[in-house]
């Protein structure tokens, strides 16, 4: 679609305001991120780990996954701010992030975890788990906890001078004897609330026998009060989350019964190919997700069942959640086409029907791809103008949920596409297309149709990344509310490429703005040039934008309605009934409302 010179400038305007905004406020908390290693670096130096302890690690299976501590990020952004966060990292060379690799047996305990710094390529961490009846020798206390003490030296260079002990513990076995060692930093305290407690920097070895079992070379302690305070966190999100799930499911309900009402009308029709097409995208490309990204189902498999039976089940949970997106998807697309045609029938462009009856790879859509780009780029200020505000007055804080699902599938590209196609067309399609005319048509007003529905979208979001939760339904509520007003001006397409875009960057973030250099940088900037390549594949074919006249697109069902309709609308017309009271009788009595609009257009040349 062509928008107007002045929208266009207005939102030139708003988009390059928005880019300033997100470069002066959000870019600084990528620019530290330091991945210099990638998944292979940090896979062969996990296997270098191994090898000097003396362990095969090709006897064992291993699964590899991006992770991030999100306690300590939840705590210091909560109480201390980002930048205070970014200090006490590089003071304390701390390790936000880091690889994962478990090294383990099916059906067998023993097992290694190994964690790898991705700036440096260090191990960080690590853990052998052994069966609780294995036999070891006994070191004694003093002993034990002297080869600690060489161990931190010599692998990590810490002075214990600079570190007072915070905790000892002895652990008897049937057949050994385990002792665990922590130290606290000096002069490292960082309060929660005045009198509430604060968090500690600790080093940590457990040693069993004549083995430093388990060791981590930096570990926060949290004061209690402010686990419980996230726990309660939590379970507000669930409870919000769970009633958005019961209001999406009631607007299923009311999809499928329009449908089964309007089935055999023009739009449903004309239009449910479409949805048929793209769901079954949908339903391929959700499905290839869950094998790429089956090392998170590995780093999670019990030993204590066989692995087939774990994926096993699973991929059916898959399935099952895939086949609900599926009809999720299809249901309130169809609905939501024939309550635009009814509601917002002076808007040509709002929906996929205009395209259904033209082409959908002509320069309109070309348009509507580029304001979705503008779209985006205003939508990352507004949420970034929102964020600052929360941060500085609400406590609010934020985790890189997005950044570890991206990095740790198998293909990163094709799970930060199916993440940022997946969201945009349900979310838009449900809220947008679907939601919208739906609320209008009851509430007979937009801006209270525009606010329910981006209210009620920002409640499926409480579950992850923003906290505290009634933060995230505003952040979220704000930028519907944005994209709601932006959809009844310029229709559902530039809203599917805004969505898809904002997704997508928030997957590769890191990646684009961070220290990193490797193919996920380039990957990352292709996806978010699909839509580009698309636009100008639409532009240059510019197939027919003229649309096909209705009368050749009816089936002959509808073709014998419509001379029905006529000559009834003729005889109503002879009556000296005005075609304002005719409409209105054929709409109460279920007629198709295109077949109406025809007969009318016909009786009344």
């Amino acid at each position: 679609m062509k928008i107007k010179f002045k929208d266009l400038v207005i939102l030139v305007f708003f988009a390059l305001l928005g880019l300033g905004i997100w470069y002066k406020l959000e870019y600084p908390r990528f620019a530290f991120i330091d991945l210099s290693f990638d998944k292979g670096q940090a896979l062969m130096a996990s296997e270098n780990y191994l090898k000097e302890k003396g362990v095969d690690p090709g006897k064992f299976s291993r699964a590899i996954v991006f992770d991030d501590d999100e306690k300590f990020n939840r705590y210091f952004q909560h109480s201390v701010g980002l930048e205070k966060e970014q200090e006490f990292i590089q003071e304390h060379d701390f390790d936000l992030f880091s690889w994962l690799v478990r090294f383990f047996k099916e059906s067998q305990k023993e097992e290694y975890l190994v964690y790898v710094s991705p700036r440096s390529g260090e191990v960080i961490r690590s853990v052998h788990l052994i069966e609780d009846t294995e036999a070891r020798i006994d070191l004694g206390k003093s002993a034990a906890k002297a080869k600690a003490e060489s161990f931190l030296k010599a692998a990590f260079g810490i002075d214990l001078e600079n570190y007072v002990s915070h905790e000892e513990k002895v652990k008897r076995y049937e057949n050994r004897v385990e002792y665990l060692f922590s130290w606290e930093k000096k002069d490292v305290y960082v309060p929660w609330r005045g009198d509430q407690g604060g968090a500690k920097l600790l080093t940590e070895v457990v040693v069993s026998g004549d083995e430093v079992r388990e060791f981590r070379k930096n570990k926060i302690h949290l004061p209690d009060k402010f686990s419980r305070y996230v726990e309660r966190q939590f379970v507000l999100g669930e409870y919000l989350y769970s009633l958005f799930y019961i209001i999406l499911f009631l607007m299923l309900a009311w999809s499928i019964s329009i449908v089964l009402r309007e089935r055999n009308n023009v739009v449903p029709r004309m239009t449910r190919k479409w949805f048929y097409y793209v769901a079954g995208f949908l339903f391929i490309f959700n499905t290839a997700y869950f094998f790429n990204n089956l090392q998170n189902i590995f780093i999670n498999y019990p030993t204590s069942s066989h692995l087939s039976s774990f994926v096993g089940l699973a991929f059916t949970r898959w399935l099952l959640n895939t086949g609900f997106l599926v009809v999720g998807f299809i249901m309130p697309g169809i609905a939501g086409e024939v309550l635009c045609k009814e509601v917002f029938a002076d808007k040509k462009y709002i929906s996929f029907f205009f395209y259904a009856k033209t082409s959908f790879l002509n320069r309109r859509l070309a348009y509507s791809i580029l304001l979705g780009y503008i779209i985006w780029i205003i939508a990352l200020g507004l949420q970034a103008a929102v964020f600052y505000g929360g941060q500085k007055f609400l406590g609010v804080w934020r985790e890189w949920h997005t950044m570890t699902n991206f990095s740790s599938a198998y293909i990163p590209l094709l799970s930060a596409f199916v993440i940022g196609i997946r969201a945009s067309l349900n979310e838009e399609i449900n809220f947008r297309l679907f939601g919208i005319p739906l609320a209008k048509k009851y509430l007979k007003n937009s801006i209270l149709a525009v606010l329910l529905t981006s209210l009620i979208w920002g409640m499926g979001h409480t579950m992850y990344a923003i906290f505290p939760v009634w933060f995230r339904i505003i952040e979220v509520s704000l930028i519907g509310i944005f994209y709601g007003f932006m959809f009844m001006r310029f229709g559902i397409i530039p809203l599917i490429i805004a969505h898809y875009l904002f997704d997508v960057f928030w997957c590769s973030a890191a990646f684009l703005l961070g220290h990193y250099k490797g193919h996920l940088l380039y990957t990352s900037i292709g996806l978010l040039c699909l839509p580009l390549a698309l636009a100008v594949a639409a532009y240059l074919l510019n197939r027919t934008q003229k649309e096909k006249p209705l009368e050749n697109l009816l089936t002959k069902a509808q073709a014998y309605n419509l001379n029905v309709l006529a000559a009834f609308v003729v005889s109503k017309k002879a009556q000296g009934y005005s075609r304002e009271l005719i409409y209105e009788e054929l709409i109460n009595n279920n007629w198709d409302r295109l077949l109406v609009d025809l007969a009318l257009k016909e009786a009344y040349k």
